[in-house]
């Protein structure tokens, strides 16, 4: 009986603990019935890897509900069709949005939303003076000081110009008490102190970040620090040497040698400020042919593995992600995609042992079409060899069903039925995109050659492979 009420106690009071840390948010999205929101958030503010944090699809009365647990305020955004729309959240809040009305089936892709992608307008009703109403007012009036003084503050070393503009904003949010606000609006400063070059390195350093609080989650803290760290160890400290760092990297394969390094500079020798330094140059260095590749990602492992800070933990593998990420070698990401008869097809999984040509792709896209003559030459000549898949992103899904009626070519036909983390998976940002995948459902070429790009040799190289195990890929 005891340990019954123990428990009833913990499960009641860790209840009451969350409701403290609830979000709510309640959205209104006229015409976009039927549709999905994501919310999503940077799982960090370094390697600024999206993470999907809840979902909801919009009812007929166009109304969404998503609801989610956070510690401390952030920056969250929504990605609805092709949109991204971003605001900050607080613990135990709960926001109403109000989205202006859109007939999102009407909208034209053509003007390709990847590279140009909506926004859809919305209001926040909330309590009086929060985060969002904070942020939105400041963030206009340095925008109104920026467009009138860019020369001036693009001169540089004019003290006297900010100086006057923050006694201006101090008058107007030096009585806000939110935390987040006060450390946000602190390192928007800093960050156009250090980039107008008013206030000495060093000074700086030791105002803003030496013997202070990491952060992690305040975007403008973020922008400060990597502004100011971004080729820091490669060209702005006197003291750290790039043959001590290819040393520690290529020769000694160490991240305690790298530790070291990085701690011959005085700015660097708080720890936690030091390590993420070294993260930031580590992601530098994935990808530079000065340094050997294999022993970045074993130094990166190790941060993972042992580092004191969790962030940093996080911080690493989310590098080690979207360095990773659908490059040669790299594990295909999975969708499913649905056939004529409403039959879960998963991608890669359903055809392992198979090599998969797959591309993306939309009606109003002209290129789109004309690859598709010189893939019919290429699916002719290797359907027995490779599996052929083209996805399409068509918004109208009549359009496409007109598109299957008419066209014979006899490769794998998909709709994406406005499933947007099927694109995202691919990061497809333009079209026509294609990906080829090895018969182990491995990565071979991402972007793949185009069909019109002499792709019938990178085929055949792919055979021979496949009867010669030896041959290079």
């Amino acid at each position: 009986m005891k340990i019954l009420l123990i428990f009833l106690f913990v499960t009641f009071t860790g209840q009451l603990y969350a409701n403290d840390f609830r979000i709510q948010i309640v959205g209104n999205f006229p015409g976009a019935e039927g549709q999905v929101v994501r919310l999503l958030e940077y799982a960090d503010m370094l390697s600024y890897h999206e993470r999907e944090i809840g979902s909801d699809k919009v009812d007929k009365n166009g109304k969404f509900t998503i609801s989610l647990i956070r510690y401390q305020p952030q920056y969250v955004f929504f990605r609805i069709d092709h949109a991204r729309m971003g605001f900050f959240i607080e613990p135990g809040q709960t926001y109403q949005l109000e989205f202006d009305p859109v007939d999102i089936s009407q909208l034209d892709d053509s003007r390709n939303p990847y590279l140009d992608p909506w926004y859809f307008h919305f209001r926040i009703t909330e309590p009086a003076e929060t985060l969002n109403q904070y942020i939105d007012k400041f963030e206009e009036e340095f925008h109104e000081f920026l467009i009138e003084n860019f020369a001036r503050v693009h001169q540089g070393r004019n003290r006297r110009l900010f100086d006057d503009f923050r006694m201006h904003t101090d008058s107007l949010f030096g009585h806000i008490e939110n935390k987040y606000f006060r450390d946000y609006y602190e390192y928007k400063f800093a960050y156009y102190y250090r980039i107008a070059n008013i206030d000495r390195f060093d000074e700086q350093m030791r105002t803003h970040l030496l013997g202070r609080q990491v952060l992690y989650h305040n975007t403008q803290y973020m922008n400060f620090f990597n502004a100011v760290f971004d080729t820091y160890v490669f060209a702005g400290s006197r003291n750290i040497q790039g043959s001590d760092l290819r040393h520690a990297v290529n020769r000694l394969n160490s991240y305690h040698a790298l530790m070291d390094s990085l701690g011959k500079d005085t700015i660097l020798r708080n720890e936690a400020i030091r390590e993420l330094v070294i993260l930031k140059a580590l992601q530098g260095m994935h990808g530079n042919p000065d340094y050997r590749q294999q022993n970045v990602e074993n130094i990166l492992n190790y941060i993972n593995t042992n580092s004191k800070f969790p962030e940093h933990r996080s911080i690493s593998r989310n590098i080690l992600f979207e360095k990773n990420n659908l490059v040669a070698g790299a594990v295909s990401p999975s969708i499913v995609v649905y056939d004529e008869n409403d039959n879960p097809v998963r991608i890669p999984e359903d055809f392992k042992g198979n090599f998969i040509y797959m591309g993306f792709w939309a009606s109003w896209c002209e290129s789109c079409m004309l690859e598709f003559i010189a893939l019919k030459e290429l699916f002719d000549q290797y359907h027995d060899d490779i599996v052929f898949i083209n996805i399409s992103t068509e918004r109208n899904p009549v359009i496409f069903d007109a598109y299957l009626s008419s066209a014979n070519y006899g490769w794998l036909d998909f709709h994406f039925r406005h499933d947007f983390r099927i694109l995202d998976a691919f990061k497809v940002r333009a079209l026509p995109t294609f990906v080829l995948i090895d018969n182990d459902g491995n990565i071979l070429d991402y972007p793949a050659l185009k069909p019109s790009d002499n792709l019938k040799q990178r085929f055949d190289r792919i055979l021979i492979q496949r009867l010669s195990p030896g041959t290079q890929r």
